[in-house]
């Protein structure tokens, strides 16, 4: 996003590459680029996403130069001395990938489904959701707006199962965003058959959200009627032998699951060969057969996060939205502070965004959830005003250089907003927009 830095390129070997981003090196992979030593790009997700001119890279650099050292140090005096696992858990994060943090901008770009899973308010059965489905050209400037006028270097498109994007429309979207948008591509669309996915990864995407949700097999089969856990996890693993950077993960929180299903959870996470970690808390919808159900803790979905981390220290985790529907306008920041190094922010048109309801309650804008049942009784758990939080408030400058230029990239709207407040966050906790690097 604009919240970035370029890094140069100091090695190359075959297809992977070194980035030197002041004296940090992480390597990426190159499919698109011809490269140099001495030449800088931006990468995403451990991809090379955008090569730019030394003209164009030494400003940014200048810019960051000092202020980078500044969130290091930040970050190292947060994970100094751990009491708690939540602590431990960004003690081991920060000493194996430093205070990296990438940021996705996230699509939504249809609310329909052809599936009834059993925990989702999109499911094809709910008759109340008013459905909405944005035509090529529509997606295709919106994604334009958040890479060439916002600034962000990874995109995710997320539906349901929507067959009307046939193959056709699925690759050619990626096409011309690709020729476009300097970005890393990530679709999150559901099962489709691999020959769409290869279509769509000749046409430059390169990444593929798909959770498994559960790894019990009986768990799965009830929960997602008429789909299978292997035939998931064969899908998962075809898209990762095609190549594509796989985010995956599963629902914390469950009705029925135990402690040892979400560390079994854990475990399939990684042996998939996860490019990202995604843990999402189970919300409760109305209109599905879960509405009765209670949605997990805070405390509980932050575990999983810390879990994973001292579990794997070297994963990309990311903190999902649903965290601030559970935590309140605080919940990004305690995943941040449990182990995540990731997070995405909500660019869907406003006129859609309420509309994507795959739980109640959803965050917009940052605003924590008013009146409904779900976050009641949970809302007090998230402190408001923690040490650590005041300790670092005024550790990064409100006025600097970086990050002033977004003001005027878009128009004043709640999209602006939800940036500037991320980017205040993330520097205040000491977190750097370099690439965690593969």
């Amino acid at each position: 996003m604009c919240y970035a830095i370029p890094g140069k390129v100091t090695e190359i070997k075959d297809k992977v590459i070194t980035v030197d981003y002041f004296g940090e090196k992480r390597k990426a992979k190159n499919d698109f680029y011809e490269l140099a030593p001495g030449d800088y790009v931006y990468a995403q997700g451990g991809l090379v996403i955008q090569k730019i001119s030394e003209e164009e890279a030494i400003p940014i650099l200048e810019t960051w130069r000092e202020y980078f050292f500044k969130l290091q140090e930040t970050d190292l005096r947060l994970a100094h001395n751990p009491k708690t696992l939540y602590q431990t858990a960004n003690s081991i994060r920060q000493k194996h990938l430093g205070n990296a943090c990438c940021v996705h901008g996230i699509i939504e770009f249809s609310n329909y489904c052809r599936n009834n899973c059993l925990y989702c308010g999109i499911r094809k059965d709910n008759a109340k959701l008013k459905r909405y489905r944005m035509g090529v050209d529509e997606i295709l400037a919106v994604a334009e707006n958040a890479v060439n006028k916002l600034g962000f270097k990874a995109i995710v498109l997320q539906s349901g199962e929507d067959m009307w994007y046939d193959g056709d429309k699925l690759a050619d979207i990626t096409a011309k965003i690709r020729e476009r948008c300097p970005a890393l591509l990530v679709w999150s669309i559901g099962e489709r058959d691999t020959g769409t996915y290869k279509r769509m990864y000749a046409a430059g995407a390169r990444g593929v959200l798909l959770r498994f949700e559960t790894a019990d097999s009986q768990q799965y089969a009830r929960l997602k009627p008429g789909q299978s856990i292997e035939g998931r996890v064969e899908l998962i693993e075809s898209l990762r032998d095609m190549g594509y950077l796989i985010f995956t993960g599963f629902l914390v929180g469950l009705p029925g699951q135990e402690e040892k299903d979400i560390l079994g959870n854990i475990e399939m996470t990684n042996s998939l060969g996860a490019e990202m970690f995604s843990f999402g808390p189970f919300i409760p919808h109305p209109e599905t057969p879960f509405a009765d159900a209670s949605p997990p803790s805070v405390e509980l979905a932050l575990t999983t996060i810390a879990r994973a981390r001292i579990l794997y220290p070297e994963a990309k985790i990311l903190v999902t939205t649903a965290m601030e529907t559970i935590a309140g306008e605080n919940g990004m920041k305690q995943g941040l502070l449990s182990g995540g190094n990731s997070l995405m922010i909500n660019l869907t048109p406003q006129e859609y965004r309420a509309l994507y309801e795959i739980y109640p309650g959803r965050e917009i804008a940052s605003a924590a959830p008013r009146n409904d049942r779900v976050g009641r009784g949970i809302a007090s758990a998230a402190p408001r005003n923690d040490r650590v939080g005041r300790e670092i408030a005024s550790a990064a400058p409100r006025n600097d250089r970086v990050g002033r230029e977004i003001a005027s990239a878009a128009p004043r709207n709640d999209i602006t907003g939800k940036i500037n407040s991320v980017i205040e966050l993330l520097k205040s906790i000491g977190r750097a927009p370099t690439d965690i690097g593969i």
